[in-house]
């Protein structure tokens, strides 16, 4: 009987210390895990791009948003500890409106055939990749215009000073700060 209190007291506690680190946003990783996140979204957002047929018109070009969920409401967070939460849009410009509907068609298979559940949602899809990257093809809500979205997760890392990696700085989702994007 004593070993399976033992048993039940240490799953007792690692459930406990799960649940805290829920609670408080996750684990914590380093800048590299981030930067590798940032990346993964932004690659999962062209891959969905250039999987669109018929093709968009343009070559794609990614738009980057900042989070208001992804933040420390509860102070949670050590100093040092940092959260972001890669975002990208792509405005995908087609010929016409059935251009539009057949991508949407086309993106669904696509997405079947790899197994990914297929959500609808307002005016277009969406499916979660393996990763927990969030990518939606609709028609933005406020311009009417069809966009392609890739949406990571909400990553808590340990910033690293002597690494001047800022998610918000880097613009186009490749990981790094090119000099163009440098803050002024």
């Amino acid at each position: 009987m004593i070993p399976v209190l033992g048993v039940a007291l240490v799953a007792l506690l690692g459930l406990t210390a799960k649940a805290c680190q829920t609670m408080h946003g996750g684990p914590i990783h380093g800048i590299e895990e981030l930067r590798d996140h940032v990346r993964a979204t932004t690659r999962a957002g062209e891959d969905a791009y250039r999987a669109l047929s018929p093709a968009p018109t343009e070559e794609p070009y990614a738009s980057q948003e900042g989070s208001t969920s992804c933040v420390d409401d509860f102070g949670f967070d050590d100093t040092g500890v940092s959260r972001d939460q890669p975002i990208f849009t792509w405005e995908v410009d087609f010929a016409g409106d059935d251009d539009y509907r057949a991508a949407l068609a086309s993106l669904r298979a696509t997405w079947r055939e790899e197994g990914r559940t297929v959500e609808k949602v307002d005016n277009g899809i969406a499916a979660t990749l393996d990763d927990g990257i969030r990518v939606t093809l609709h028609l933005n809500s406020y311009t009417g215009e069809a966009e392609l979205r890739a949406e990571g997760t909400c990553m808590r890392y340990m910033h690293n000073y002597s690494d001047a990696y800022t998610y918000m700085h880097d613009n186009n989702g490749d990981g790094t700060i090119d000099a163009y994007e440098q803050p002024n």
